[in-house]
């Protein structure tokens, strides 16, 4: 994407990110919830964190070439890094079932990519408000955002609790754990845009 002084748009910038965030959370539940092997999605969730990884680099560039953003430079780093991070963890997750070898997922697991789409549609959502400059309707987005990643802590901590009550065969016990706490860190993501746009609420609203 080429970019000139008067033609960077840092809100396009972000709600493209979010909106191909949204797009790999989807595939990720279509993993959770397929027959197939998740790992099997693995090149294409690739792609998608590629391709976050290119609209966050064209935030930096773009960052780099002006001298007024519509909001602080440092929040619209901050947004895109932490938008970025939370492609990231759907990425590292999906590459734990084709490096682990998890070849089939568990109510934990589909009830976290169930989370996880949610909080990446409350991402989205509060970012287009951003762009309006609705400061106070992000607040409600914010709200669902913490109390979904309260609910990822639960479901961790559920699926640990629940390794250990069942003891089976400690390596796959591992690979389980590894990956609840790999899907909450995701969740703990998409809390860290949400209290980004909190702190960005309270400064212009």
């Amino acid at each position: 994407m080429a970019l000139g002084k008067k033609d960077i748009d840092f809100f396009v910038l972000l709600i493209e990110g979010a909106e191909n965030v949204l797009e790999a959370a989807h595939m990720f539940r279509q993993a959770m919830l397929g027959n197939e092997p998740p790992a099997t999605y693995f090149n294409r969730l690739k792609d998608l964190e590629n391709k976050g990884d290119s609209i966050t680099h064209t935030i930096y560039k773009g960052l780099n070439k002006v001298f007024i953003t519509p909001i602080d430079r440092e929040d619209i780093l901050e947004l895109a890094v932490k938008i970025d991070d939370v492609i990231d963890g759907i990425e590292a997750t999906i590459a734990r079932f084709d490096y682990l070898n998890i070849v089939h997922t568990d109510n934990y697991m589909k009830e976290f990519s169930a989370v996880i789409v949610k909080s990446c549609q409350h991402i989205l959502d509060a970012l287009k408000l951003l762009s309006k400059k609705k400061y106070l309707q992000i607040a409600e987005h914010s709200v669902q955002i913490n109390s979904l990643e309260n609910e990822g802590d639960r479901l961790m901590r559920e699926g640990i609790r629940q390794i250990f009550l069942e003891q089976k065969d400690p390596y796959h016990d591992f690979k389980l754990k590894e990956l609840y706490e790999r899907l909450e860190q995701t969740t703990d993501a998409c809390e860290d845009v949400a209290n980004i746009l909190e702190s960005i609420v309270l400064r212009y609203s």
